[in-house]
């Protein structure tokens, strides 16, 4: 399972979850298997500094990269009309590091 966590700041497994989805900078990606993290990755979000759209550049990114679960604070109307279209989780959080959040996704891994 791939899960991405909306960022502001790349700092790697050390990055807040940022309030927003579509806007966030940047989106770290985290892949988990037999309940261990096997990679961690950032990319930039092409939805950050789009003009318009930014929800729909964001889950392409996401689509793209192969991601199953997406973890930000809030997602807009587009956003999860979206991610529910391409079969995309996504879990509402924000505030806490992505290594705290992950302890929580992957003790409970096999709900997702």
């Amino acid at each position: 399972m791939k899960v991405a966590f909306a960022v502001e700041e790349d700092k790697g497994l050390d990055s807040v979850i940022s309030h927003r989805f579509g806007r966030a900078p940047y989106f770290v990606l985290v892949e988990i298997e037999n309940n261990e993290i096997k990679g961690v990755e950032t990319i930039e979000n092409p939805g950050a500094k789009a003009s318009g759209g930014a929800a729909i550049k964001a889950v392409q990114a996401l689509i793209d990269n192969g991601v199953s679960m997406v973890v930000a604070g809030a997602f807009g109307p587009n956003a999860t009309a979206a991610l529910e279209e391409v079969k995309i989780k996504y879990f509402p959080l924000h505030g806490l590091p992505i290594r705290e959040a992950l302890e929580e996704i992957v003790k409970n891994a096999s709900q997702y």
